[in-house]
């Protein structure tokens, strides 16, 4: 592996939580020696304790210059074609496509902080990759207009998509479709002929 720009861990939160959905097991199992119906939610302390674990022990992801490990899996920044995000963002779930087809999950169980951090990372690097849908070039350029300074929010803000002349053209056009009811020249000429 390169020199590591970021290296990102687990946060212990995952595995805190953890031990305390075990401590709810053990619980409601000394409950259940009396009243059996404990067992039931002894049973999902113990499926959330596994989950939390499993989260916890998520390998540690470090970014480079030319590639990022998740683990010991290295992946170049090449390869990455698609970055498509889920409703999860703590833990964090992105669905990764890279070349041949082939699919990675990430999942980074961090503070939001670390996971704001790691997906502007992941974003930044992954230059041949689209995001949700939206190429590198456009999620970027969209991105600088929401950081534009302004008094109003950036969905009020206008984005000029075509040239002032010919939005002037456009303006005018509509007025004369306003004043004479259409805009084709071939229509005036049909009706006085008709009219003759």
């Amino acid at each position: 592996m390169e020199p590591s720009v970021a290296v990102y861990h687990s946060s212990r939160l995952y595995a805190r939580a953890g031990w305390i959905a075990t401590a709810g097991l053990a619980v409601c199992l000394l409950c259940g020696l009396r009243a059996p119906l404990a067992f039931i939610p002894g049973g999902f302390c113990a499926l959330t304790a596994v989950v939390l674990f499993w989260i916890g022990a998520r390998p540690v992801i470090r970014l480079g210059e030319n590639q990022f490990n998740i683990g010991e899996r290295a992946i170049a920044w090449r390869e990455v074609r698609e970055i498509n995000s889920s409703r999860f963002m703590s833990p964090l779930v992105l669905r990764l496509k890279l070349t041949n087809g082939r699919r990675k999950w990430l999942i980074y169980p961090g503070e939001p902080e670390r996971v704001a951090h790691l997906v502007a990372q992941l974003r930044k690097n992954s230059y041949l990759a689209t995001f949700d849908g939206v190429a590198y070039r456009d999620f970027w350029t969209w991105a600088s207009l929401a950081a534009l300074p302004g008094d109003a929010p950036v969905s009020e803000q206008p984005v000029r998509m075509i040239a002032q002349d010919e939005e002037d053209e456009i303006e005018r056009m509509y007025q004369k479709l306003k004043t004479v009811g259409h805009l084709d020249g071939r229509a005036d000429s049909s009706q006085t002929s008709h009219e003759d």
